[in-house]
């Protein structure tokens, strides 16, 4: 009885917020994001995305009997949305499949914005099964995908007219970098994998990454230790107490703007979530990315900075000595990096621009 009640809550409730954009007549799109739930990486992608959709009504398109149930009031479908956009994050593998064909089932012009393709992380399969997708893209507008991997895969697929605009949320770049702070400080982001998980990474993995920071500890450097989800504290708690660190603050920043200004005056990253590596560049901070899946290669390929990219599943790839030479050249990467980072912005806002620029 009680989920009874609880799904003609929820069902009034997604009716109350379609009424109020279809009231007020502005227009109408349908987005697939994994935000709402305290993962900054999906809500920072959320807030881009509502940024470069100005002038929309960006609405959660989640939950397909739902969808299927407010288009038969005229709340969601063709009667509502004027189109559907696939968005940030790495949703074109199994978990997106039911959404995707419930879009296109209701009639809905469809497109991608900045996606990943693949694995989205832990509990996920390295190399998830996508032929179901080959069919289902061919339909779909315009295809811009995160990055170099995420179009090469397509394209073995056979997906036409793939292309790499970015991660969504290098909408958020700011115009400048600051200059680094005085005492140096560098900002840490990781998560241990999960019990349990068949395809993550050994902790001693990170261990190049503890004499790291306890090397720049010894320099008078400042670590900031930050996390994006809840999920991280446990481990930047476990990280901090291996390397002397008690005590130490961890930040949780709740945007993507509360992030940049933890990590600005920060000399540089270093960062497992594929987020606060995005977003660090965003903010102009040179970042060593500590790649777990694929999809963290694919995002640092988008900006030429492979060399960058730590693959924690190759235990050759030395952290250690790879963090101290990004420390000997960041202060001469920020610009550089801001710049194309801000060309990327550019180009996701031309894509959006031309698709709806009506013809």
């Amino acid at each position: 009885m009680r989920s009874l009640f609880a799904a003609i809550r929820d069902n009034a409730s997604a009716v109350q917020k379609r009424l109020v954009p279809l009231l007020e007549g502005r227009p109408r799109l349908a987005y697939v994001g994994g935000h709402g739930v305290h993962n900054l990486g999906d809500d920072a992608l959320f807030e881009a995305a509502r940024q470069v959709l100005d002038g929309y009504h960006v609405a959660t398109f989640r939950f397909p009997p739902q969808e299927r149930r407010l288009a038969r009031l005229g709340l969601s479908g063709a009667r509502y949305f004027q189109q559907f956009i696939l968005g940030g994050g790495t949703f074109i593998n199994s978990y997106g499949l039911p959404v995707v064909r419930t879009a296109l089932e209701l009639g809905l012009p469809a497109w991608t914005l900045g996606t990943g393709v693949g694995s989205a992380g832990f509990h996920m399969k390295a190399r998830p099964e996508l032929l179901e997708w080959r069919a289902l893209l061919r339909d779909f507008r315009a295809v811009g995908v995160r990055g170099p991997l995420s179009k090469a895969t397509l394209d073995e697929l056979g997906v036409p007219h793939v292309e790499v605009i970015g991660d969504l949320a290098l909408v958020s770049t700011r115009e400048r970098a600051e200059p680094p702070a005085l005492p140096r400080r560098f900002a840490v982001n990781i998560i241990y994998t999960t019990p349990g998980e068949p395809e993550g990474y050994p902790d001693e993995r990170l261990e190049g990454l503890e004499r790291a920071i306890r090397h720049f500890v010894a320099r008078g450097w400042e670590p900031v230790f930050v996390a994006m989800h809840a999920w991280d504290v446990q481990s930047l708690r476990r990280l901090a107490a291996r390397v002397g660190q008690e005590g130490i603050v961890i930040h949780e920043p709740r945007t993507a703007e509360a992030y940049m200004r933890l990590v600005a005056p920060c000399t540089l990253t270093l960062a497992v979530r594929l987020h606060a590596a995005v977003l660090s560049c965003c903010a102009g901070t040179p970042v060593l990315m500590l790649g777990y899946r694929e999809k963290c290669l694919d995002f640092m390929a988008s900006l030429g900075l492979e060399h960058w990219h730590v693959d924690l599943c190759v235990p050759e790839q030395d952290i250690f000595s790879r963090s101290l030479e990004l420390a000997e050249q960041a202060d001469g990467l920020r610009e550089p990096l801001l710049a194309r980072a801000r060309e990327r912005r550019r180009g996701i806002q031309e894509y959006v621009r031309k698709l709806l620029t009506p013809p």
